[in-house]
């Protein structure tokens, strides 16, 4: 397994996300981040529904910001709809690449709620948003799924919860959205993990080396 890393230089805790905040108008708010495809694996509806539940107890304290686009879109929306909660959301839509790090920055709390194969076959990724996660030294709460369970470690670099099971997820964003310095704790974590092994650089290092174990002579 070689999975994929991040340039901890662009995505850094370093990035000021105040005045995308302001921009956004969520300056005050605990901000739950995703960002991703909108993929069926993804799990994006799946967050947008634990969120709505999260709204009878939070709702004057919390925003869900939902960077991207997919084939799922339908589904979040329909759901933002359900929850009558258009004013605690915001939809970027597809964004540039360039521009991911200052949205990232200003979230307190970095969702990767992952579900498993519809099929039952074995997970198989490694979703790139995870390093960037885990780069820019935010709170992370994470399914805790094949790949994904094995880079991140419960309660030390991000706070794992069952796949696909909406109440352990509602109860893990409930944890950090109640305890910052604990979200503290995980993103220095996080960071420190990611910079040491999760790098492109120590990716593309661990190409060679296995290349040059599968062909001594070359």
């Amino acid at each position: 397994m070689n999975p994929n890393g991040v340039d901890p230089k662009k995505y850094s805790p370093e990035i000021d996300g105040s005045l995308k905040r302001e921009e956004l108008k969520i300056k005050d708010k605990v901000v739950i981040g995703f960002i991703g495809t909108f993929g069926k694996w993804h799990g994006a509806e799946v967050l947008t529904d634990c969120f709505g539940k999260l709204l009878n107890e939070y709702r004057e304290k919390i925003h869900l910001l939902m960077i991207g686009d997919g084939i799922m879109m339908s589904e979040v929306t329909q759901k933002i709809h359900d929850y009558q909660m258009e004013s605690c959301v915001t939809l970027t839509g597809m964004i540039p690449q360039s521009e991911a790090p200052e949205y990232l920055a200003a979230c307190d709390i970095l969702a990767s709620p992952h579900v498993p194969n519809s099929d039952g076959s074995k997970f198989f990724g490694s979703p790139t948003k995870l390093f960037e996660y885990m780069a820019m030294g935010k709170g992370i709460v994470a399914s805790d799924l094949d790949q994904i369970g094995e880079v991140l470690e419960h309660k030390k670099t991000a706070y794992l919860v069952k796949p696909g099971d909406q109440e352990a997820l509602v109860q893990g964003l409930k944890v950090l959205i109640e305890d910052p310095d604990l979200r503290q704790t995980l993103g220095i974590n996080a960071r420190e993990e990611v910079v040491k092994n999760y790098t492109w650089k120590q990716h593309t290092h661990k190409i060679l080396e296995k290349l040059k174990e599968l062909c001594p002579s070359a």
